[in-house]
């Protein structure tokens, strides 16, 4: 029974209102309510107004992040419509560059508020429902503020066994893992479990935490996993948390401390077939004797390419001959290479999980039909044949790290008994899988 590697994240993204923390800002603030009307009006350029009797006329100005771009493409833009633009948004970036972590999306919008000589009074930046970056101005300056709505968290816990012929990704989703979070499950439990010795028979237990806003789901995180298997044995699965929410070390890990980063790569694709591998060959389309270098896997286009490791989107562009291209470089330096896309997901600067769909497959560039070319650097930049790279570097946690887990891990054996324990509900209306849920104070 083999199991093919693929993993996706999703993330709610919805507008919220400008949030703000005195009596001109909650004028404001009803200013702002109108801000999805104004856009319907607004030209070209992005520009809407509305005028109040009772405050200064304002101006609020936004802009949309686009493909492949960072803060910077954004900001750009901004400047040249506001009075003092550079000094102003420079300010604005100054007041939150060591606050926030930008992970743009495509379609994404930064708001200015500014008012009648164009100076800018407020900034807002919202990555998600509940989240609000807003910087004001201040007779001392730009002053910076977190504005977090309140969430409500549930935990629901999952077990279920593998079945003959089944994939991992199917099994999880028939015990009622929300699709959104079978990728996350799936990537958690590849970490440890060698699945191509799995056998039917083999149980899980998985235990989720979700966050709503009120009937928005915001985010999702897997707490705890379990494995039990006859041939490749029992393994668990820790969620850790550092008390700084941006630290590299949040993830999965052992009871002992040894993370779960997935040793070897993922799959870029789901299903794979070689049409070419690495080394010297007769050129398709020239006819020349050349060295290929990278693996060229057969697929339709339009499918799905997914991430092989973690890390730091590098290149994400075009030319007449990789055709759409992305280039991911990972924590131990190398990079993996992604060429004849039809379509590319992901911009230069966005932070990608291992199996994350990151564009599909085509035929773009100098190709002779649909395929995946597959390529791979070593950290001193050098061609290296993609299949003879296993390894990508992994941390281990220590000292104070190390007791932290610990703790953490008492506690969250706690939590997987007491949800266990939960009255059981069906998981849909599709299934008799029973899935067990508790609301978190």
């Amino acid at each position: 029974m083999i199991f093919r590697k693929i993993a996706f994240f999703a993330i709610a993204v919805s507008f919220t209102a400008f949030l703000a923390g005195c009596n001109e800002d909650e004028k404001i603030m009803e200013l702002q309510r109108e801000v999805s009307i104004l856009e319907t009006r607004s030209d070209s350029l992005g520009v809407a107004v509305r005028t109040m009797s009772d405050v200064k006329p304002l101006t609020i100005i936004y802009d949309t992040v686009r493909a492949g771009e960072g803060p910077f493409h954004v900001f750009s833009r901004l400047k040249a419509m506001v009075e003092g633009g550079d000094a102003d948004l420079g300010k604005v970036y100054l007041a939150m560059q060591d606050s926030v972590e930008f992970k743009l999306r495509v379609g994404e919008k930064f708001y200015i508020a500014v008012d009648g000589d164009k100076h800018v009074q407020r900034f807002r930046y919202a990555p998600n429902v509940i989240t609000s970056h807003v910087v004001v101005r201040t007779d001392s300056g730009f002053v910076y503020k977190l504005v977090e709505k309140p969430v409500v968290k549930k935990q629901s816990a999952y077990e279920g066994a593998l079945e003959e012929g089944s994939t991992l990704n199917g099994i999880l989703l028939k015990v009622g893992i929300p699709r959104r979070m079978v990728g996350v499950v799936s990537g958690v439990l590849q970490c440890k479990v060698a699945f191509p010795l799995a056998r039917a028979g083999d149980r899980f237990r998985i235990l989720l935490e979700d966050s709503y806003y009120k009937d928005t789901w915001v985010s999702g995180k897997v707490v705890y996993a379990e494995f039990d298997g006859r041939i490749v044995g029992h393994h668990e699965a820790f969620r850790y948390e550092d008390p700084d929410p941006k630290s590299s070390y949040n993830a999965h890990y052992t009871e002992t401390g040894d993370a779960l980063v997935f040793d070897g790569l993922r799959y870029p694709l789901e299903h794979l077939r070689i049409t070419s591998s690495y080394g010297s060959r007769v050129h398709p389309i020239t006819g020349q004797v050349k060295v290929h270098y990278g693996v060229d896997y057969g697929a339709p286009t339009g499918t799905v390419v997914h991430a092989v490791a973690e890390g730091e989107v590098i290149v994400s562009g075009y030319d007449e001959f990789s055709g759409n291209k992305i280039a991911i470089r990972h924590r131990d330096g190398t990079s993996s290479w992604y060429m004849h896309l039809s379509a590319r997901g992901v911009g230069v600067g966005a932070k990608v999980a291992p199996g994350q769909a990151i564009g599909r497959v085509g035929s773009t560039g100098r190709s002779t039909g649909p395929h995946l070319h597959y390529g791979f650097k070593n950290a001193q930049g050098a061609w290296i044949n993609p299949l003879s790279k296993t390894m990508i570097a992994t941390p281990k946690l220590s000292g104070e790290r190390l007791a932290r887990l610990k703790t953490q891990v008492a506690e969250i054996r706690k939590q997987t008994e007491i949800t266990f324990a939960s009255p059981a509900v069906k998981a849909n209306d599709t299934t008799d899988v029973m899935v067990h849920t508790r609301v978190l104070q």
